[in-house]
């Protein structure tokens, strides 16, 4: 039997005050009964986030306590960080998920085509900041009555070619069909074109074999995007249902990517051998991709075709070459 992995905190803001919500995030964190010596910082933006003064000040607070490490997969960042950890030798860790510096995110959707410039899908980021504290468990200890259980964590990616969405559309209908009654998904709803396409192609194909699902509601199926927040602000909206049943979050990323992730409260009903496959990672480095998005950033101003393509060529996730790679993400 695996050893268990349990969320036994979880605390998420939205930042449109973010000098407030980063003091929010400090206090919620020297609250806690201690800090592990080990912490994951998670963002969409990747590394970009860590230019923002904000950002910095918070990081060199947070190693004065703990080591960090950085790992990204689009907005399906929380799901590399969990499985990241659970790959390691750590016992316990946090992953902070920091989605600051609203400029620079929406510059990361837009250069893409998916942010809120003319023709466009619309989405427009709401900046935010939220944590999830990670222990692993005896093999033979339960959960504790706070804490939540992982029982699956995946990133699947949809393959290139024509049949790229229709593949993934497969797979995604194999994991509602064998869900059982006690498991309440929430929808990838969102104001994109290819989230749109993928939500009706599943939803034909479940209907077609006479199972359709009830989907509980995103929390983006307007506008709004909240990066790699959505499943932790969606745990918050729903953590009431968890006294009776599991929740599986549904996350959309960039680069064709899907997050699952399945919690379940101590007393679960479908909690069997946790769902946490092999993983991989690429490691990056820091100082080149910062001097990267500085590039952009100031190109931005005076050539924003430029700016866009030069954001796009430091942004790892939307390559093609990660196409098809489940379970894949960035490290730094």
């Amino acid at each position: 039997m695996t050893a268990p992995v349990v969320i036994s905190q979880y605390w998420a803001v939205d930042a449109i005050e973010p000098v407030d919500a980063i003091a929010g995030l400090k206090e919620q964190l020297l609250a806690l009964d201690e800090l592990p010596g080990h912490v994951t910082l998670v963002s969409a933006g990747e590394v970009g986030v860590l230019r923002d003064p904000l950002v910095i000040e918070f990081h060199l607070w947070l190693q004065a306590y703990c080591q960090v490490t950085f790992v990204s997969a689009a907005c399906t960042s929380l799901h590399a960080g969990i499985l990241d950890f659970y790959h390691s030798g750590l016992t316990a860790t946090l992953v902070i998920s920091l989605e600051l510096d609203k400029a620079f995110q929406q510059a990361c959707l837009n250069s893409l085509g998916i942010g809120n410039e003319k023709d466009q899908d619309g989405l427009d980021v709401v900046p935010g900041l939220g944590f999830i504290a990670l222990k692993k468990l005896d093999k033979d200890k339960a959960p504790a009555a706070h804490e939540l259980l992982i029982e699956k964590c995946q990133l699947l990616s949809q393959p290139g070619g024509m049949r790229g969405t229709h593949t993934l559309i497969g797979r995604l209908s194999q994991q509602l069909q064998a869900l059982p009654k006690e498991v309440l998904p929430v929808s990838f709803d969102i104001c994109s074109s290819w989230g749109k396409s993928l939500l009706m192609g599943l939803n034909i194909r479940l209907a077609g074999k006479r199972q359709p699902v009830e989907w509980l509601a995103s929390i983006e199926s307007c506008q709004r995007h909240y990066l790699s927040l959505k499943p932790l602000f969606e745990l918050q909206l729903y953590k009431e249902k968890l006294k009776e049943n599991s929740l599986l979050l549904f996350t959309l990323g960039g680069g064709g990517r899907v997050g699952i992730l399945q919690l379940g409260c101590s007393n679960s009903k479908t909690s069997g051998e946790p769902e946490l496959p092999k993983a991989s990672f690429e490691q990056q480095s820091l100082a080149d991709d910062i001097k990267g998005y500085e590039l952009a950033l100031n190109l931005l101003g005076d050539d924003k075709p430029a700016g866009y393509q030069q954001i796009r060529d430091t942004l790892k996730y939307p390559h093609s070459r990660y196409r098809g790679m489940d379970n894949h993400y960035f490290k730094w």
